[in-house]
């Protein structure tokens, strides 16, 4: 099949697209979720004890979120916690986290805590009830104090559900695993503390990270553009050569259509060319035809020459149109007479011939008395009533003779039946004489000769 310019042109800007498009996710800006002290409804809050046992928590500037917790004379058990709500209009809608990739957090530490927890909350209506604060799933991750002697960036894919709590709530393996996709608090708290301990922290910026179209979903949708794309060129092609298939069986279909027109133009034009248009017999063209389809069957040919005696005074005192209608009637009594497989034609002017293949001279002898005296006793032009005599010559292919031989021959004996007196019929014979019928038929002709038809 031959290429498309235009379309290797379009597949080769398809494949440049697709990689600049494959590039350029690199370069999307980046979704962000900052939870700075300045942020629109900025919720967030150190969670204080009333028992003298817990540690206690101070703001330095709440809004630097900078904090103390001091366990001096406090439980070590105890926590210190700071929390941020990221719910805004109820405490059981909170934010998709599961659309972001990271953590960001910077923050600064002074204390000897053994790890700092972080940890986000995610209400799920499937457990989670709002008169129990603990109730909402808390995904979690524990950090060494010297993680933060830089900005930390944590995955939230580390994020885990702790044990004691899946415990606590009985909760079946299918809502033991993370989900952050409606989280209604962070919170950053101090475990596993040395009696006595004091810990400052302040809080440079917290903020989630992600991509707009994560890089499987956007690679996928690339893919599903070419599938699509593919599917569409797939089928717009089998369309196209639907269409063509179709469009060419009917181009065939015409052709076939128009072959067989004009096979029958042809075989008519042929047929034309080959019948005289007055009498509907062969015409000279037709008989030449018709002799050649005999050639290769070697097999004996008589010929009868007709022609009608004194046809151009018809002419002259009846008229043409007279003579013509003469002429057809005569063509339709020699065809009465003619069997399917002789070659009847008008050789010219008022002169017919019959072609009789596998006749002997005999036969076509009695043939042309018959065909003379069907054509004297006929009435023509009945409105003015006129006889019409003929005078015939007959003749056989004998031998190794051709049928042009036995063409000239029975001229000859035609010539001969109308220095005879004309309204006869004269044979050649193997004897060298003809028989004569009709009005001189004690008259014989000297023609000789041997005729036989061969290719």
């Amino acid at each position: 099949m031959q290429k498309n310019p235009l379309q290797s042109a379009k597949l080769l800007i398809g494949i440049l697209l697709t990689l600049l498009a494959v590039v350029a996710h690199h370069f999307f800006p980046e979704r962000r979720l900052d939870l700075s002290p300045t942020a629109k409804d900025a919720k967030f809050f150190l969670l204080q004890f009333n028992d003298p046992n817990s540690p206690q928590v101070n703001w330095v500037d709440m809004n630097k979120m900078h904090f103390t917790c001091d366990f001096t004379g406090s439980d070590p058990t105890k926590s210190c916690s700071f929390n941020y709500l990221l719910s805004k209009t109820s405490a059981d809608q909170g934010v998709d986290l599961s659309r972001y990739r990271t953590l960001n957090l910077k923050l600064r530490y002074t204390g000897n805590a053994h790890y700092v927890r972080v940890s986000v909350r995610s209400f799920d209506s499937r457990f989670s009830t709002l008169k129990d604060g603990n109730s909402p799933k808390i995904n979690t991750i524990n950090l060494h104090p010297q993680d933060f002697l830089q900005p930390v960036q944590i995955n939230l894919n580390e994020f885990t559900v702790p044990e004691w709590w899946i415990t606590q709530y009985d909760l079946p393996r299918k809502y033991a695993q993370r989900d952050l996709s409606n989280s209604v608090a962070l919170a950053i708290d101090f475990l596993g503390m040395p009696s006595g301990a004091k810990h400052e922290m302040q809080i440079d910026s917290i903020e989630f990270t992600g991509d707009w179209i994560s890089a499987e979903y956007w690679y996928l949708g690339i893919l599903s553009l070419w599938m699509a794309f593919g599917t569409v060129y797939a089928a717009s092609q089998w369309l196209y050569l639907h269409r063509k298939h179709r469009e060419q069986r009917k181009k065939i279909r015409d052709l076939v259509d128009t072959n067989v027109e004009l096979r029958t133009q042809k075989e008519k034009y042929q047929r034309l060319s080959t019948i005289d248009a007055l009498t509907r017999a062969m015409n000279r063209h037709g008989i030449e035809q018709f002799v050649e389809s005999l050639r290769q069957k070697k097999m004996t040919v008589s010929v009868i020459v007709i022609d009608l005696d004194h046809f151009k005074m018809i002419n002259d005192h009846r008229g043409h149109y007279v003579g013509d209608r003469v002429l057809q009637s005569v063509g339709e009594i020699l065809a009465t007479y003619t069997r399917s497989t002789d070659g009847l034609g008008r050789w010219g002017g008022e002169e017919f011939v019959l072609v009789c293949p596998g006749a002997s001279l005999h036969d076509a002898t009695e043939l042309a008395e018959k065909l003379r005296l069907r054509i004297m006793e006929t009435v023509f032009i009945p409105e003015d009533p006129l006889t019409v005599t003929a005078s015939v010559g007959v003749a056989t292919t004998q031998g190794t003779q051709v049928f042009e031989d036995a063409f000239r021959h029975a001229d000859q004996a035609l010539y001969e039946a109308k220095s005879r007196g004309r309204n006869c019929v004269v044979a050649a014979t193997d004897d060298q004489l003809h028989s004569m019928s009709g009005t001189r038929k004690s008259a014989w002709a000297l023609i000789t000769g041997r005729f036989k038809l061969h290719g």
